[in-house]
C-alpha cells in the first residue's frame, strides 16, 4: 500500500516534469517594429496652488483691476497660464490673452477661444470670463474632465477687448457707452466730444426718452429717442457730439456695411467705423486670430439671454449643426435662454431672410477664419427693466407721449451681488465649448514591416473625433517630426471614427535611433508617435498540445490507481 502511494507520487512528479519540459516553447521572432505615443511629462506635474479667488469679488472691475487679476492669476499658476499682450486699445491699454494649458506638454493642441467685452457697457462679460479662468485652474487635478481639457487643449481667454470704454462705464457711470473711445467731431465744429449726454437730474443715471405720436392714444406711434443732457457748447443744441466712435462688433471686414444691424450715422451705437479694421482693438484681434485655428469659439455679450449663430444670405450658415446645438443649449442652460429660439422650429428653419450681421465678429470668424461655430453668447438681460410699466410717463397730451427710461444699468448687467449666481447659470455653456472643441483619440498599430533602411512598414491609426458636434474641420494628416507631409487622409465628422492606413519607407535603420511622426491638423492639434525597433526574442511559457495530452493521461492513470 505504501509502495503504491509512493509509486503514484513518483508518476505525478514525472508527468509534471514532462509537462514543464514539453510545455516550454521558445519562440524566436524576427525583429519587429513597435509604435507608441511619445512619452509625455504629464505624470511629473504636481499642483502647487490652493484654489484661487478673485481679488475683487462681487464687484465690476475697471481696467486697472482687470490687470491686477490677470497678474495674480499668472503669478499663482505659471505652470498653466501663459500671458500674451497682442495689441493696444486706442488709448494705449494692453489687450491681453491668457492661454490656459499644461505647458509641459509642448505639442500643438486643440484650441478653444473666449473673447469678451467688445462693448463698453457689457462689463458682465469680463466678470464671466474671469470666473471661467478660475474655474479651470481650481479644477485642475481635482476634476478629471477639466484636467483632460487643460492637458490636451489650449484654452484662450481674452477678458476685455474694449478697456478704454470700460473705464468710462465703471469710473464715470456712463452706462450707455457701447463703442470704443476714438474721438470724432460729430457736429463738425472743430471740437471733439464737447457736447455729451449729461446727468441733469443728478440721480447717477442718464435717462433716455422715447417720443411717440399720440394723435391716436390707443395706438401711439414711436418717433425717436433722445437722452438726458444740456447744451454744453452753447450752440442751442444738446448731445450733438458724444463720446465714442466705432462699434467694434461692426468693424470686421466680413459684410462690412453690406448687411444688417448698422447705421451710417456717426452718433449711432452701431456705427461701423470709416473702414474695416479701422480700430486698433479689432486689428489686434484680427492679427491674433490669424495665428490660430478654432473649430468653435465664444464672444461674450449682454443685452439678452441667448446664443446667436452665424447667418448667410439664406439663413443659418450651418442649419443642421446649429439646430442641433440649439437643442443642446436648451437642455443645459436656464429656460430664459430659449427665448431667442422662437421661430426656429424644424417646421420653418432655416430662416429665409437675409440677416447677415454687417461687420460682426462672428461673420468674420466663420467666413474668413473657417470657425464652424463662432457663437455670440449673450449672458444677461434684466427682463423686468423693459417690462410694461418700467418707463415713467413724462408727457402725455393730444399730440405726444414721452416716456422716461432709467434702467440702462441693470438692463445689461446684474447688480454685483448677483454676478456669481449668473456665473453658475451659464457655466454649462462653457463646459459645452470645451467638450465640442474638435480633438482626437488615436489607437496606433504596426501591421507589418522591418526595421532596416528602405524597409516598408505598414501602419494603421484608428482615429476618433471626440467632439459631439464639431467635425475635424480639415483633413487628418500624417507628418514627420519636422513637418514633412507623409499622407493626407480625410476629415472626420463629429463623434465618429475612421481608419487611416499608411505604408512608410524607412529612411534609415532603426536601432538606437527612432523615427518620429505626428498625426492631426491645426484644429485638432497633433498627436506624436515614435517608430522603434522591437525585441528580437521572446520566451513564451505555457502548455503545448502534447503537454496537455500528457497532463490528461496522467490524471486518468492516477484516478485509476486510486480506484484500485
Amino acid at each position: 500500500m505504501i509502495f503504491r502511494r509512493f509509486y503514484s507520487q513518483i508518476t505525478v512528479a514525472v508527468m509534471f516534469c514532462l509537462i514543464l519540459l514539453l510545455g516550454v516553447s521558445p519562440q524566436i521572432s524576427s525583429a519587429r517594429i513597435s509604435v507608441s505615443i511619445t512619452a509625455s511629462p504629464l505624470s511629473n506635474f504636481d499642483r502647487t496652488w490652493e484654489d484661487l479667488a478673485l481679488l475683487y469679488d462681487n464687484h465690476f472691475h475697471n481696467s486697472s483691476e482687470v490687470y491686477e487679476e490677470i497678474a495674480y492669476i499668472h503669478d499663482t499658476v505659471p505652470e498653466l497660464v501663459d500671458l500674451e499682450v497682442f495689441g493696444q486699445t486706442y488709448l494705449g491699454k494692453d489687450i491681453v490673452s491668457l492661454r490656459i494649458t499644461n505647458e509641459l506638454r509642448t505639442q500643438q493642441k486643440a484650441k478653444a477661444l473666449v473673447v469678451s467685452h467688445h462693448h463698453g457697457r457689457e462689463q458682465i462679460s469680463i466678470e464671466i470670463a474671469l470666473r471661467f479662468i478660475l474655474y479651470l485652474l481650481n479644477n485642475y487635478q481635482e476634476n478629471s474632465t477639466i484636467t483632460d481639457f487643460i492637458d490636451y487643449q489650449e484654452i484662450y481667454v481674452i477678458p476685455a477687448l474694449n478697456l478704454d470704454s470700460l473705464d468710462l462705464v465703471i469710473n464715470e457711470d456712463n452706462h450707455w457707452l457701447r463703442k470704443n473711445l476714438r474721438p470724432f467731431d460729430d457736429d463738425n465744429d472743430g471740437f471733439f466730444e464737447e457736447d455729451r449726454a449729461d446727468d441733469v437730474s443728478g440721480d447717477g443715471i442718464i435717462s433716455s426718452f422715447d417720443v411717440f405720436d399720440n394723435t391716436n392714444p390707443s395706438n401711439p406711434v414711436f418717433l425717436y429717442t433722445y437722452y438726458e443732457g444740456i447744451d454744453d457748447d452753447l450752440d442751442g443744441k444738446i448731445n450733438e457730439d458724444d463720446v465714442g466712435y466705432t462699434d467694434l462688433n461692426r468693424n470686421y471686414d466680413s459684410y462690412w456695411r453690406d448687411g444688417s444691424g448698422w447705421s451710417p450715422d456717426t452718433m449711432s451705437q452701431v456705427f461701423p467705423g470709416h473702414a474695416p479694421f479701422s480700430e486698433p482693438e479689432t486689428r489686434a484681434f484680427r492679427d491674433f486670430a490669424l495665428n490660430h485655428s478654432f473649430g468653435m469659439s465664444y464672444s461674450l455679450h449682454s443685452g439678452i439671454n441667448a446664443t446667436f449663430f452665424v447667418d448667410d444670405p439664406y439663413g443659418w450658415a450651418e442649419p443642421t449643426l446649429y439646430w442641433n446645438m440649439v437643442q443642446d443649449y436648451t437642455r443645459i442652460l436656464p429656460p430664459s435662454f430659449t427665448e431667442i429660439y422662437t421661430g426656429y422650429g424644424q417646421e420653418n428653419y432655416p430662416k429665409a431672410d437675409s440677416a447677415v450681421l454687417a461687420g460682426s465678429w462672428d461673420s468674420w470668424m466663420y467666413f474668413e477664419r473657417d470657425c464652424l461655430a463662432p457663437i455670440t453668447f449673450e449672458l444677461y438681460r434684466n427682463y423686468s427693466s423693459v417690462a410694461p410699466g418700467a418707463e415713467t410717463v413724462l408727457v402725455e397730451n393730444s399730440t405726444h407721449l414721452i416716456l422716461e427710461w432709467k434702467s440702462i444699468y441693470d438692463y445689461f448687467n446684474p447688480y454685483p451681488q448677483y454676478i456669481n449666481a449668473l456665473w453658475f447659470d451659464v457655466l454649462p455653456g462653457f463646459d459645452y465649448l470645451l467638450d465640442n472643441t474638435p480633438r482626437l483619440a488615436i489607437i496606433p498599430e504596426v501591421l507589418s514591416g522591418g526595421y532596416k533602411l528602405d524597409d516598408e512598414v505598414e501602419l494603421s491609426f484608428n482615429v476618433t473625433n471626440l467632439s459631439p458636434r464639431i467635425k475635424t474641420m480639415d483633413t487628418i494628416d500624417l507628418y514627420t517630426k519636422d513637418g514633412t507631409l507623409l499622407t493626407s487622409s480625410f476629415s472626420i465628422d463629429a463623434n465618429s471614427n475612421k481608419l487611416l492606413s499608411f505604408i512608410l519607407t524607412l529612411p534609415y535603420d532603426l536601432g538606437e535611433e527612432v523615427y518620429e511622426i505626428k498625426l492631426g491638423n491645426d484644429y485638432t492639434g497633433y498627436y506624436h508617435f515614435t517608430l522603434e525597433k522591437g525585441s528580437a526574442v521572446g520566451l513564451s511559457i505555457g502548455p503545448t498540445i502534447l503537454g496537455v495530452f500528457i497532463l490528461g493521461t496522467a490524471i486518468v492513470i492516477i484516478n485509476r490507481r486510486k480506484q484500485k
